[in-house]
């Protein structure tokens, strides 16, 4: 019987820190829950307007707030400068002429997935509010929509909590027409900067004050919904990226492939993951974005994507940058077909109707201040050459060589330097092998491969 007793409480001793040791083990294998997903995005937006980003008068406390919290990046470029193609490009990580939807108001169709598909496959809840601008059918594929009149509290009420969400708001500032009353104290048309490709008059003073007093209004509702993480306990496990569509409505910015046009803001805040107060340089396409979310929630895409993810950026972990970004412009209001590759370095820009002038989209033509008092200056011969350039020049140049180091404001352009001929070669091969690679409808500038079909096609 002392035999009997003393072997069970042998076993005994072994069996509990064997089971101990199974139940260590299994907690540290566990994966980690997979974090929220909360995308905030504005309309028409540029990225030098936020405090951030270096503008002194704008007031956004609430984005400079993610910045000081998180990492702010420098180069972020979208993937058309027109709203509904950029958002396509950003949910689906194709740039839009792959995916049919390069044409303002184009609607994304049911054959090509989303990170919406991928992410409720995995168990998310997802929710929309206010601007998609992707089309009635797609807005089924949410769970959850609300518009400008509901608050944005609705949507952690009703969210499951036992799921995690990906949340998607779709702000309309700062998009035309602007209004006074925006914001108080409204900002001092005296003391915004212009930007060098606007001529400086109390007009187009008076119509960035406005544009300054959406964006403060926007980065106000920005601040109720960080307000709602922390009642809720979210922000630890919760992804938060902020961007721009494209860059704001004014002359020579939206639906233009210069900087203005497609440089936009792009913060990400995780805490606990994402370093405070980081600073990127890298370049970033907007069509990163998705596969960025995949990785984020432990996941990996099925279909076709041009995107490539930057979360080890993010987390502080080795990564190889990208060597360029590429855009297009198509129809808005009016046709102006262009293709374009940036580097770190230079940007070329390859324009398929050079035979028209300038085309400003219509909301930013008829209301605007600053388009009305380009054309006051122009009508009186007072408009300076390099605007008259910029808006008015026709034919303009095919193609288009600026060297961002040198000429941020994108004014010179070196296209038919001969000291340039070899970095306009280079680009334009670039842009072929991505247009051809990716089945658009325009014709390369050069032979994108050997023995190609397409050799030294004239895009025209």
């Amino acid at each position: 019987m002392l035999t009997k007793i003393i072997r069970l409480i042998t076993l005994g001793l072994l069996i509990v820190p064997l089971a101990l040791a199974l139940n260590r083990q299994s907690r540290q294998a566990a994966p980690p829950a997979p974090p929220n997903l909360l995308f905030l995005i504005s309309d028409d937006h540029s990225a030098s307007d936020l405090g951030c980003y270096g503008n002194r008068v704008v007031q956004t406390p609430n984005l400079d707030r993610m910045a000081r919290e998180g990492m702010r990046f420098e180069n972020a470029f979208v993937a058309s400068p027109q709203c509904s193609p950029s958002r396509s490009a950003v949910l689906t990580g194709r740039s839009p002429h792959a995916t049919g939807t390069s044409r303002l108001h184009g609607p994304l169709r049911a054959e090509y997935p989303t990170i919406l598909e991928s992410l409720k496959g995995q168990g998310y809840y997802t929710g929309a509010y206010r601007k998609v601008h992707l089309g009635d059918e797609f807005q089924k594929r949410w769970d959850f929509t609300a518009t400008a009149k509901e608050s944005f509290a609705t949507f952690f009420t009703q969210r499951p909590k036992d799921r995690p969400f990906y949340l998607h708001i779709g702000f309309t500032d700062p998009h035309r027409p602007y209004q006074p009353g925006a914001f108080t104290p409204p900002h001092d048309p005296a003391k915004v900067a212009v930007p060098a490709y606007l001529p400086d008059t109390p007009e187009v003073r008076r119509d960035l004050a406005l544009y300054h007093d959406a964006i403060a209004r926007m980065d106000g509702e920005v601040g109720q919904i960080l307000s709602l993480l922390d009642e809720q306990g979210l922000p630890d496990n919760t992804l938060i990226i902020f961007t721009g569509d494209n860059g704001m409505a004014f002359p020579g910015s939206k639906a233009t492939l210069y900087e203005p046009g497609v440089r936009v803001p792009l913060l990400a805040r995780w805490p606990g993951k994402i370093r405070s107060g980081e600073v990127s340089d890298d370049l970033i396409s907007l069509i990163d974005l998705r596969p960025t979310w995949l990785e984020a929630a432990g996941l990996k895409s099925l279909d076709a994507m041009e995107g490539r993810s930057f979360l080890a950026r993010l987390l502080g972990l080795a990564y190889s940058p990208r060597e360029a970004v590429f855009f297009e412009r198509n129809w808005h209001d009016n046709v102006d077909l262009i293709r374009g590759v940036r580097t770190r370095q230079f940007k070329l820009i390859q324009n398929y109707r050079p035979e028209l002038p300038y085309r400003p989209t219509l909301d930013h033509a008829e209301p605007s201040l600053s388009w009305a008092a380009i054309l006051a200056l122009k009508q009186a011969g007072k408009l300076s050459p390099q605007f008259d350039r910029r808006f008015f020049q026709a034919p303009r140049p095919q193609v288009e060589l600026y060297d961002l180091e040198r000429d941020a404001w994108e004014t010179n352009n070196l296209a038919s330097d001969p000291a340039h001929a070899d970095t306009v070669k280079r680009l334009q091969q670039m842009l072929s092998e991505w247009m051809l690679r990716t089945n658009d409808f325009l014709p390369p500038p050069v032979g994108a491969f050997p023995g190609a079909m397409y050799k030294n096609v004239n895009p025209l």
